[in-house]
């Protein structure tokens, strides 16, 4: 599969035997489940855990927030894109009605988050209507996530170098477009945001501080559930790191309540599951996913994602761009170095349990595309993924961990240039749409949301004809 991708992106598309070999999405997702799968059953012991002092662990910290601002920080100058418009026009329009009647009712798109639609109102009192300040919001909350990844893998044992490379493989991970630069991937960022911090709660427990810890962390996991259903994987998680650290698993139990009264309110609340509706069956979407498609989605198009991030919208007929090929293929080289030669760690198996646990909500929407479309979704998931290859590069000994952290981040931060190229094209495109009142510009321009939503918003911003509701 790693030959199949490398002579891809070095030449281009070429036929493999009988078979066309294009957009190499399925190759891709093999080669990855292949890693996964000796990363997690490979012979070995845990990583030995080296001590640290408070400092190195800070200046590791900034660290991870400045190569997270670097990485992003084309994002400033990107304006809105589709379902933004509206948000703003929600979010100019916020008062203390309009949360009340958030908390008390269904959104009209089939979920509940009254929490993320409250950050854009936050947004609306301080950045007005400048994408900017928008974009520096989303970035922000995406930099306190990195730390919060850096975190959680030093709680699970992690030594601060190994916890650093988590936390900066998440920085820069190339997936990262949808849910930090589009302002409608906001509720992803705030879940994680509140999933993560009630973890870190979670896993400070404590005799003496038990209680007070167990009710901060359950606040953070009904944050987190009222800014996206996918939280509601929480008290899964809880539940696998207590087995993983052999604790009781009595407190777990509050989580799952915790899980029922929230999962309860939101079903009075839609009369039913809620969510994304199938057009051919009518059905919720999360309820209409074959067997053979989750089968192709958990076992493959999620690995193709999570490992290879890459937008193919206009390169189907054209090999990557010489450098980015060339990295592609020494990422290959060291994923496989690292898949054969390390030692496994005791946590790879739960860290790639957490990744599938974490991909349950949004099973029906891992379909794949050459354009990363809906990647957004991922963003949770690829927590678990920056920490699983944090194990396994922590438990290399000697210098050769560094230079096998540095080739994959060098992979992830340019595959991750080249994505955030296409969302400013297709900015460009939106803008000038807008400010000519231009109704040809599609819905979607290579894999971005472009005007699929809030054409009309869009215009009225354009012309300064926008008044809130």
């Amino acid at each position: 599969m790693a030959a199949i991708v490398a002579v891809r992106v070095l030449a281009g598309p070429f036929h493999f035997g009988p078979l066309p070999v294009t957009t190499p999405l399925n190759p891709e997702g093999f080669f990855g489940l292949a890693v996964t799968l000796l990363l997690c059953t490979g012979a070995g012991a845990s990583s030995s855990v080296s001590k640290s002092s408070r400092r190195n662990l800070v200046v590791v910290v900034l660290g991870v927030v400045v190569l997270g601002f670097i990485a992003l920080r084309r994002a400033l100058g990107i304006y809105f894109l589709s379902d933004d418009f509206i948000l703003v026009k929600i979010g100019e329009g916020w008062s203390a009605a309009a949360f009340r009647y958030s908390i008390t009712h269904g959104g009209g798109d089939g979920f509940f988050r009254p929490l993320g639609y409250a950050s854009f109102a936050v947004d609306a009192v301080w950045g007005g209507r400048n994408p900017q300040w928008w974009h520096a919001t989303s970035l922000a909350i995406h930099c306190a996530n990195a730390v919060l990844v850096l975190l959680m893998a030093k709680r699970l044992g992690a030594s601060v170098m190994g916890a650093g490379f988590a936390g900066a493989l998440f920085a820069v991970h190339g997936i990262h477009p949808e849910a930090v630069v589009w302002i409608a991937g906001r509720f992803d960022l705030v879940a994680t945001f509140f999933l993560l911090a009630g973890l870190l709660l979670f896993t400070m427990t404590t005799e003496h501080h038990r209680i007070l810890l167990h009710v901060a962390a359950l606040g953070c996991f009904a944050a987190a559930a009222l800014s996206k259903e996918s939280a509601f994987v929480f008290p899964l998680l809880v539940t696998g790191y207590a087995l993983t650290k052999r604790q009781p698993l009595k407190p777990a139990v509050w989580y799952f309540v915790l899980a029922a009264i929230l999962f309860t309110y939101r079903w009075s609340l839609f009369g039913g599951i809620g969510g994304y509706i199938n057009p051919a069956t009518g059905r919720p979407a999360a309820l209409s996913l074959g067997f053979g498609s989750t089968l192709k989605a958990v076992a493959v198009r999620l690995w193709t994602a999570l490992y290879f991030p890459l937008n193919w919208s206009t390169e189907a007929s054209l090999p990557l761009a010489l450098p980015l090929a060339l990295l592609a293929v020494a990422y290959m080289a060291a994923l496989m170095w690292l898949a054969l030669r390390s030692k496994s760690s005791s946590l790879a198996f739960p860290v790639a349990a957490g990744i599938l646990v974490s991909v349950i909500p949004v099973l029906s929407l891992l379909a794949g595309s050459p354009g990363l479309a809906g990647s957004r979704v991922l963003y949770l998931p690829s927590v678990w993924f920056a920490i699983l290859l944090a194990t396994a590069v922590d438990s290399v000994p000697g210098r050769a961990r560094y230079a096998l952290g540095a080739i994959m981040l060098l992979f992830q931060f340019a595959a991750l240039q080249h994505n955030l190229s296409f969302w400013e094209a297709a900015s460009t495109q939106v803008k000038a749409a807008c400010a000519t009142e231009d109704p040809s510009l599609s819905a979607s321009v290579d894999g971005v949301p472009a005007l699929a939503n809030g054409r009309q918003e869009c215009i009225e911003i354009a012309h300064n004809r926008f008044s809130p509701p």
